[in-house]
């Protein structure tokens, strides 16, 4: 999410306003006309292999990882005139915006949607990824009389007297859209008060968002004007402090005011919900759990609200592959004087008198070659050194991997009194080409999420304790065939579909050491398993 000081000022503070954007405005144009580089030319190309002679001299930042975080930092100090290098362990930039090709198709790996604001120029989001991409990277917004997302679940015949029993729930551009359209799905007519619970808990959602806004902004005001946001920052922590499971209790149960939940939000009782309307109401609004990943009793009411509020407005997706956000986004850090290099894996960070002042690397494919301990210490090591360094690849690799694990404040990160900070859960994909055009074959051009049951929790439970024998509790299912409007072009008579389903990194622990695409029959039969279930769920909806 791009924020601005216009979303939080213009809904909260005339007078700063009056005093403070013209001031801003004036420095901000002095600033672009002393100070900014001019545009140069940008050949857009994919990234180099790792070797220590491509490495530009007299760096100014080093931005290890190149998903959209790094890419969009290296891109703009880049723009600012600084000379910056970009190192990625894999074998091509983009992280989760990477695609590939394999078999005569494509597939994304990770964007699979963005907010319709990316395909607005006038819009924050638009405006930059247009600077950014010198108005190379373009995106097609969903229709607005279709849904963005639409949820299926399984039969199910607890339903509320009166009350509608669908089993598809669609969002729509709009949270007034969505609501009517929930509402009709599952709600009595007559009952107005939950289409009124409904209202606030996308509101709480709304004013999550504003949060993360205010946020933002905390982190350019000077102490001294810390007031202007102060209120808003520390609501955010407050909903960061509960889980979506409470904050819907709250709200949809006992028709809590945002207020209210603010104050005192009571703990959601143990079991499942014992009434019906209620519970499809706090399933179907869990909506988008999938794109956080955290089951309802885990995750927290932060994440959620920003993550729904993101998609408020509809949907967009990229015009050809995504794999082209990341190269044209590392294309302009080298018309710059930068570079950005694949197959280079950072070993370690390096701390001088308590900063940070460059990087240890190392080639991926010569690492993974390795089969011993003595292997790994022949590995030649690089050290690039830089007055900045920025690590864009999360903060668990940061204190788990980089920093030297002596430094007191690493120290202070592991310790559980202080923080407890661990790995999020991971996902399985599967890839599906198929044959015909999007069109010719019924594909739909918006995306479909599987709810195994209303009863989440327990589908996430029951999912994790036994995967083989459990169907995943939610599964995104895509095709992005639909989505780009460059994609018959691209590929004709032939489509494609994603499917990705919750995932946990220690059912897989034991085939760690296992070389890819060698790793036993035990392993290819687990993955059979995991297959069966999504290729069962895709049939099915």
């Amino acid at each position: 999410m791009i924020i601005t000081f216009t979303d939080y000022l213009l809904r909260n503070n005339i007078v700063a306003i009056a005093l403070f954007l013209p001031a801003l405005l004036i420095v901000a144009s002095l600033f672009y006309i002393t100070r900014w580089p001019s545009p140069r030319p940008v050949q857009s190309r994919r990234a180099d292999r790792f070797r220590a002679s491509k490495v530009p001299t007299h760096l100014d930042t080093i931005v290890i990882g190149s998903g959209s975080g790094g890419s969009a930092a290296a891109n703009l100090l880049a723009q600012s005139g600084q000379r910056v290098l970009v190192l990625e362990q894999h074998s091509v930039t983009g992280g989760c915006t990477h695609s590939f090709r394999e078999e005569g198709c494509e597939w994304d790996t990770g964007l699979h949607y963005v907010s319709k604001a990316m395909s607005d120029p006038t819009k924050r989001a638009g405006a930059i990824m247009s600077f950014m991409s010198r108005d190379k990277q373009v995106w097609t917004p969903f229709p607005s009389e279709a849904p963005y997302d639409e949820i299926v679940f399984p039969k199910d015949d607890f339903v509320q007297d009166g009350a509608p029993n669908e089993w598809s729930h669609k969002f729509f551009d709009g949270t007034s859209r969505t609501v009517d359209s929930v509402v009709g799905s599952i709600v009595d007519p007559a009952n107005k008060e939950l289409k009124k619970r409904v209202n606030t808990f996308l509101d709480i959602c709304l004013d999550v968002h504003y949060g993360f806004v205010a946020l933002g902004i905390s982190r350019l005001l000077p102490r001294w004007m810390q007031f202007l946001v102060r209120d808003k920052v520390e609501k955010l922590y407050k909903y960061a402090e509960l889980t979506v499971r409470d904050a819907q209790h709250a709200v949809l149960s006992l028709g809590y005011s945002a207020d209210d939940l603010i104050k005192n939000c009571p703990k959601a009782p143990e079991g499942d919900e014992a009434d019906p309307t209620i519970r499809r109401l706090k399933a179907v609004l869990t909506h988008p759990i999938g794109d956080y990943a955290v089951q309802p009793k885990e995750a927290t009411f932060a994440a959620h609200g920003v993550t729904a509020a993101h998609y408020f407005n509809g949907g967009a997706y990229t015009v050809g592959a995504t794999q082209n956000i990341s190269t044209r986004l590392t294309s302009m850090v080298r018309s710059f004087g930068g570079e950005a290099l694949i197959d280079a894996t950072v070993t370690s960070i390096i701390i001088e008198d308590g900063r940070a002042v460059g990087v240890r690397v190392s080639n991926t494919d010569e690492l993974e070659e390795c089969s011993s301990d003595e292997d790994l210490a022949n590995v030649p090591c690089v050290e690039i050194r830089a007055n900045n360094i920025v690590c864009a690849t999360s903060v668990y690799n940061l204190y788990h991997k980089f920093l030297p694990q002596d430094l007191p404040t690493v120290q202070k990160f592991h310790d559980p009194t202080q923080r407890t900070v661990r790995q999020s859960n991971g996902h399985v994909f599967l890839f599906c080409k198929l044959r015909g055009d999007a069109e010719e074959i019924g594909l739909p051009n918006h995306n479909l999420w599987y709810f195994n049951g209303y009863d989440l929790d327990s589908a996430f439970d029951k999912y994790f304790e036994n995967p083989t024998e459990h169907r995943p509790p939610t599964v995104y299912i895509g095709f992005p065939c639909s989505k780009d409007q460059a994609w018959k072009k691209r590929f004709p008579g032939i489509s494609n579909c994603i499917l990705i389903s919750d995932g946990l990194y220690e059912w897989f622990e034991k085939w760690a050491d296992k070389p890819v695409r060698n790793r036993g029959e035990d392993y290819l039969e687990f993955k059979d398993k995991l297959t069966k279930h999504l290729m069962d769920i895709h049939g099915k909806s």
